[in-house]
């Protein structure tokens, strides 16, 4: 079994690996951008506790996505402390695509399982992670 999930577990770094260089962005930066466009705007608080980073490290990944043009960030004129971000068309974009590969790399990955067998698989890989609120009690 050991072997089996080595081999997925490379799939899977590969995959990142690949959406990596096909963004041109690191996967806290692609799934930071992700989150925020599934939300329309975040504020960077919000961010950092769904993303469960520190606020300082959250600010340095938003400056390089600023900086490539992928969001925009505005302070709310109510309470300057607040700061709102959104996604921008070019981010969008970068979104999408990373959408698309996702579902390229799944249709790929599981054309060998007949449906039942995905239905199977999704309930099974549910029931293995759906309890693991802590990934290093894995290794205790």
């Amino acid at each position: 079994m050991q072997k089996i999930f080595h081999r997925f577990f490379k799939l899977i770094d590969f995959k990142r690996e690949y959406q990596q260089k096909s963004s041109g962005l690191n996967f806290l930066q692609l799934h930071t951008l992700e989150n925020i466009y599934k939300e329309k705007a975040m504020k960077t608080l919000e961010i950092s506790k769904v993303l469960q980073i520190s606020p300082s490290t959250l600010i340095g990944v938003l400056d390089e996505l600023e900086r490539q043009k992928l969001i925009l960030r505005e302070r709310q004129e109510k309470d300057k402390r607040v700061v709102m971000v959104t996604v921008t068309n070019n981010g969008e974009e970068v979104v999408k695509k990373h959408f698309e590969e996702d579902e390229k790399f799944l249709t790929n990955l599981l054309k060998e399982l007949n449906e039942d067998e995905q239905k199977h698989l999704t309930i099974l890989l549910d029931k293995i992670t759906g309890n693991i609120s802590e990934p290093d009690e894995l290794f205790k």
